[in-house]
């Protein structure tokens, strides 16, 4: 049984057809990615990014990729329009770039509701960008990649 049937058969799904990313469902990964991972802070979201490899977990090389939005966001309508606009991002930004082995977290922030799409393409190009080189680095020095914490502020607040 290959990897690829083995996330079939437990219910995750492609983010979208074309795409070489799948869903996160559970919420440990979720939780693991956000305390273990990298992160990247902008205006608009928070993106963090988990190498599965290094954590001695079941070996899956498909790139896996979850976006949240809490009640600080809104109601329930902003919330969707955030997660609307984090979905467009993973697909068309992060997709294309997505590494084996790697877990993506988008977390909502108030200003994605506000803030231009442009702009949060931008922001998730730089942020993929900083972080890629963070792990790079990490690995020609030998560190553990997964023990680095990321953290800048790209102004406004939660």
């Amino acid at each position: 049984m290959t990897d690829k049937t083995l996330f079939l058969n437990r219910g995750d799904r492609r983010l979208s057809a074309s795409g070489p990313l799948f869903m996160i469902r559970a919420r440990r990964d979720f939780l693991r990615a956000q305390s273990k991972g990298l992160k990247r802070v902008t205006p608009g979201f928070v993106l963090h990014i988990f190498v599965r490899h290094n954590a001695g977990l079941p070996v899956t090389a498909v790139p896996r990729a979850g976006f949240t939005a809490s009640k600080k966001v809104g109601g329930a309508v902003q919330r969707n329009l955030a997660k609307r606009r984090m979905r467009g991002l993973m697909r068309d930004i992060i997709a294309p770039e997505a590494r084996q082995h790697y877990d993506y977290v988008i977390v909502a922030r108030v200003q994605i509701l506000t803030r231009a799409y442009t702009l949060l393409e931008t922001d998730i190009k730089e942020a993929l960008s900083r972080l890629y080189t963070t792990l790079d680095s990490a690995a020609d020095k030998g560190q553990p990649k997964d023990s680095q914490k990321i953290e800048s502020k790209a102004g406004g607040a939660d």
